[in-house]
């Protein structure tokens, strides 16, 4: 007996196998055609938005314009709360919240609902018109399977993800979905993997599992976990460099096992590695070589790398602070530090690490990184480079790697610049922005900050940055006016005299045990800060009434985020009000900034919520 009343039907004429072939065929397209559906019913949304927006807000409509300050205005603020908006608002944040279990998050809300409204629709596919015929029902789930696979490798696209311009996302927010889809058409393969080797079981055919076209099929299931277990977050902290080979060499190897091992999904895995050499030839086209200086950030494991590149391509990061980049070591750069007969030499060819754009030179073609060397060999080359820059400007090791512009730098391949920012909403169009970082998060949220005030400098922008160190924020402050800007408030985290260790998060946890104090990026922080008086004292900031607000001593301590975030919305003019609030740091800041700001979000305030992160 086969699964429920599914039925072992074997001796089948060569009409119902053409039959069953046909409808797998079928119902394979029809599961690939219905990926379009999210995507038309999301236009359908926008345009239905768009309608409404143009007859509520036309000249032509004759609607009574209230006075901001009239009674029918504090009425329409009064019920806000109760309003289609506010609940609107509310449920958007809801969806958005993480899906945590024993600490660990996998996923949003909005992810699970719809992964698993996707996998009942799929199965549903799977299910239809399979009769009683077992083998018929466990070849569906695979073909339903692997037409999504064209879909999953689209979502994963950074420079021609056709779902980023038709929906006007990032590369990182479709990314999300990319994730969504991998997990659904890996419990889908899962259940076709299961029918058939119950089959066999039964049949006593496991034998079967060493023929090769089986076999194939055996190996591709087992690469997929392994590229799904690897992606895990735990595994990508222990090892970024086994996450991304891993998921580089299966993503390619996938698809020609399921080409050998299943002849009716041959066309979906055709377009799928269509796609993946397209998106691979389009990033090498626009990956550029720029000529590198190092230089290690005193008392910190920090390095700043600024590289040269073409002028051509200088604009699309002006255009876009806080845009990030990936960036690799050519083989001419590495053999300072690897010897090219080895594996590690060859293990460079696939590593592009991301980094995130510090600051961009107004009149030369240059690029500021700043990477914190943790330990993982991209960062640890870039740490070797800075060791020999300020050894000895002169020495052979360095100046002989090869160099077709400059002579004494260091080529590095640069790709980009990828993010969210580029879809970012006008900040010109909210009352208050809040911008919230921890240790080199602030390679984000610093260059948003300038571009907001120099495109509106009257704009109410705050910059709340908390470092483990003084000298971890030399590199954005030095030669700079941010020290006198009094929205820019600054936590020294790090142990120290008059801070004791507390809160959930602390920037210690991005850096090794044992690291110094940093002392001579201390000494130079603590001449900044002095030059910072008459603030306002005793607001909850860290400052004490002494006129000397941001001093190193009194923000010797983590930021109270809840202060900072209900200070934000105590000063707005209600729920008519818009807030921003970006941030960019350690998990733990993130999701207590979150929980700080959702309490506001329930009372009806309008946010926009932005988390900047390269992981999931």
């Amino acid at each position: 007996m086969g699964l429920f009343t599914y039925r072992f039907i074997e001796g089948l004429t060569e009409a119902e196998k053409q039959a069953r072939r046909q409808a797998l065929n079928n119902y394979g397209l029809a599961a690939q055609l219905s990926d379009l559906l999210p995507v038309v019913l999301i236009l359908l949304y926008r345009l239905a938005k768009w309608v409404v927006r143009e007859r509520v807000d036309g000249s032509s409509n004759g609607e009574y314009a209230a006075v901001p300050s009239s009674p029918v205005m504090k009425k329409r603020r009064e019920e806000g709360v109760r309003s289609w908006s506010a609940r609107k608002r509310r449920l958007q944040w809801w969806l958005g919240e993480d899906v945590a279990v024993q600490g660990h998050v996998y996923g949003q809300r909005d992810q699970w609902i719809v992964g698993t409204a996707w996998f009942l629709w799929l199965a549903a596919l799977s299910l239809m018109d399979t009769g009683q015929d077992y083998l018929h029902l466990t070849k569906r789930f695979g073909i339903v399977a692997v037409s999504q696979y064209p879909l999953q490798y689209l979502l994963s696209l950074k420079s021609l993800n056709p779902f980023s311009y038709l929906l006007k996302s990032s590369h990182e927010q479709v990314n999300r979905w990319h994730r969504v889809c991998a997990r659904v058409t890996t419990a889908l393969l899962f259940i076709h993997g299961g029918l058939y080797l119950n089959f066999y079981i039964q049949n006593n055919r496991l034998y079967r599992l060493g023929v090769p076209i089986v076999l194939a099929g055996v190996i591709a299931f087992i690469s997929l976990n392994l590229m799904l277990t690897t992606a895990l977050r735990p595994i990508r902290r222990f090892s970024y460099r086994l996450f991304f080979l891993t998921h580089l060499l299966l993503a390619i190897a996938i698809p020609f096992l399921i080409l050998f091992h299943a002849a009716p999904a041959r066309s979906f895995m055709i377009q799928t590695l269509l796609v993946f050499f397209i998106d691979l030839i389009s990033r090498k086209l626009d990956t550029v070589t720029g000529h590198a200086s190092f230089e290690s950030i005193p008392g910190t494991n920090l390095v700043k790398v600024t590289a040269t590149i073409p002028h051509v391509k200088i604009n699309r990061f002006r255009g876009n602070p806080g845009s990030h980049i990936y960036l690799s070591i050519p083989a001419a750069a590495r053999a300072t530090f690897v010897d090219p007969t080895s594996i590690s030499h060859l293990l460079f060819e696939f590593l592009f690490n991301p980094f995130t754009i510090a600051s961009v030179s107004e009149q030369e073609s240059d690029l500021t990184l700043i990477a914190r060397h943790n330990g993982g060999p991209m960062t640890a080359a870039l740490g070797h480079y800075a060791v020999l820059a300020k050894s000895d400007p002169s020495r052979p090791s360095l100046h002989n790697i090869p160099s077709a512009r400059n002579e004494d730098k260091v080529p590095l391949n640069i790709e980009g610049p990828y993010g969210s920012v580029t879809h970012f909403p006008n900040f010109s169009s909210f009352d208050r922005v809040l911008l919230v970082s921890g240790g080199v998060g602030a390679t984000f949220t610093v260059p948003l900050y300038k571009s907001i005030l120099n495109e509106n400098p009257n704009a109410k922008v705050q910059l709340v940055w908390s470092v483990r160190t003084a000298g971890d924020a030399t590199w954005a402050l030095l030669n700079q006016k941010m020290m006198d800007d009094e929205n820019v408030q600054i936590f020294v985290t790090g142990v120290g005299e008059g801070r004791t260790r507390g809160g959930v998060w602390d920037q210690r946890q991005e850096g090794e045990a044992g690291e110094g104090s940093g002392a001579e990026g201390a000494t130079e922080m603590r001449r900044m800060f002095r030059r910072r008086s008459g603030s306002h004292g005793g607001n909850g900031t860290g400052g004490s009434g002494n006129g000397e607000r941001f001093t190193s001593l009194h923000n010797r301590q983590r930021p109270d985020l809840r202060r900072v975030v209900d200070e934000v919305f105590r000063h707005g003019q209600g729920n008519d009000e818009k807030v921003a609030v970006v941030v960019c740091g350690p998990e733990e800041m993130a999701k207590e900034l979150r929980e700080y700001v959702g309490d506001w979000v329930r009372r009806g305030r309008g946010v926009w919520w932005h988390k900047e992160g390269f992981g999931f």
